[in-house]
């Protein structure tokens, strides 16, 4: 009985207990402070990056706005001299008329020139003062046109004006005095000559905009 007894105390540990847990599945200790993720959690995308913003076409303003009506109405690239800007009601183009009569030769003068809305008071004070010291003119009246492009209405009254008599610098004309209503009849033909204008720039935007 003594030596079965000390027989099965010489066997092995191994053989006569259950198997141990894997090294696996054994937890390890976390020392180092970092969590681990768990994979099998779906994963939390940061948020997106909003969409690269398109930066809108230039908009028309009264600064760009005289040097493509230059274009499209006298074609040509070089643009209206601009005055510094500090109001944009101040830059609204003006083609005016000084009215003037020569009683003595019974004709009616025309001093033609551009202008804005800033410089009006001034460039008809500036203009006057070409005949104040000269006796045979009589100041009588003033025409104002507004218009989107003061260049292009002088230069269609240059060339629809045929029946006027005109100075070498193109900017003074005389015409018969006939009745009262002759400075009328000249502003009417002017504004008429305006809504042309006008009606072909609406044209030429509504060409472009269905092209």
């Amino acid at each position: 009985m003594e030596a079965e007894a000390q027989e099965n105390n010489n066997t092995p540990l191994s053989a006569s207990s259950p198997k141990t847990e894997s090294s696996a599945e054994v937890p390890v200790l976390n020392i180092s402070g970092r969590v681990k993720p768990n994979l099998n959690t779906p994963r939390i995308r940061g948020k997106k990056k909003p969409a690269p913003t398109i930066p809108e076409a230039p908009k028309v303003n009264p600064t760009t706005f005289p040097v493509i009506l230059s274009r499209i109405l006298l074609k040509s690239n070089v643009p209206p001299v601009n005055a510094p800007k500090v109001n944009p009601a101040d830059d609204i183009q003006y083609l005016c008329f000084l009215c003037l009569e020569k009683p003595a030769s019974r004709k009616r003068v025309y001093h033609m020139f551009i202008t804005t809305e800033k410089d009006l008071g001034r460039d008809y004070e500036h203009t006057r003062r070409l005949y104040e010291n000269r006796k045979e003119y009589k100041n009588v009246n003033n025409i104002s046109v507004q218009t989107v492009c003061a260049r292009a209405l002088y230069r269609r009254v240059q060339k629809k004006f045929t029946d006027v008599q005109w100075n070498k610098l193109g900017n003074v004309f005389e015409t018969d005095m006939v009745g009262l209503s002759d400075v009328w009849g000249i502003s009417d033909r002017v504004y008429a000559m305006r809504t042309e204008e006008h009606e072909r720039l609406f044209n030429y935007i509504k060409f472009m905009n269905s092209s």
